[in-house]
């Protein structure tokens, strides 16, 4: 019997970031130094750092990271002869959603997308007031102008800002490729779930 595609991922992806059972938890809205690994986990008392391995056997000098979930197509490239790690993977990926939404993105969306987007952008501001506050005083006591505040590309996410790991999909990333565009590289389809 021949392996499956999913059979041979497991074999080669670091089980960091492999699913269905990756024994981290992350929320893309921060940086990887805040995730953490689930209390039942053998690496409950590991930090971020311990994610600094190769992510896959082969060791890729250079990954793609694509997704069904939002448009854009993010390549990893670490120093000169560095392979690609775990914490690479998500520290590029962390890096990528913080930009701020583009005007032609935003075009592009449609009506149902933007009120989403303006929904995430909202919780991700309560959740960072919740847990940071102002603390600042000159916010209070100097007049600013008000001004919408940024939508970001983790925004396009919706709710669904839990990263849980990284498949094979050959057909998805194929129809994913624009035709006529250069080859690219290994390429990973990541997965996330709702918080």
């Amino acid at each position: 019997m021949m392996p499956s595609n999913l059979d041979t991922q497991k074999a080669f992806l670091h089980p960091f970031l492999a699913p269905p059972s990756v024994p981290l938890i992350y929320d893309l809205r921060y940086s990887p130094t805040s995730l953490r690994f689930p209390p039942s986990s053998p690496f409950a008392d590991c930090g971020y750092k311990f994610l600094r391995v190769p992510l896959t056997s082969e060791r890729p000098r250079q990954i793609r990271l694509i997704s069904p979930y939002f448009p854009w197509a993010f390549d990893i490239s670490p120093s000169a002869g560095e392979a690609v790690t775990c914490l690479d993977v998500l520290s590029t990926l962390h890096a990528a959603l913080q930009c701020p939404l583009t005007d032609t993105e935003w075009g592009t969306a449609g009506d149902d997308k933007r009120a989403s987007l303006i929904r995430a952008r909202d919780r991700r501001l309560w959740i960072q007031l919740a847990l940071h506050g102002s603390s600042n005083p000159a916010v209070h006591t100097r007049p600013t102008v008000q001004r919408e505040p940024l939508l970001l590309r983790v925004d396009w996410l919706g709710s669904s800002v839990a990263f849980t790991g990284l498949v094979k999909d050959e057909a998805f990333a194929s129809r994913r490729l624009i035709p006529g565009g250069r080859e690219s590289p290994e390429t990973w389809v990541m997965k996330f779930h709702k918080l």
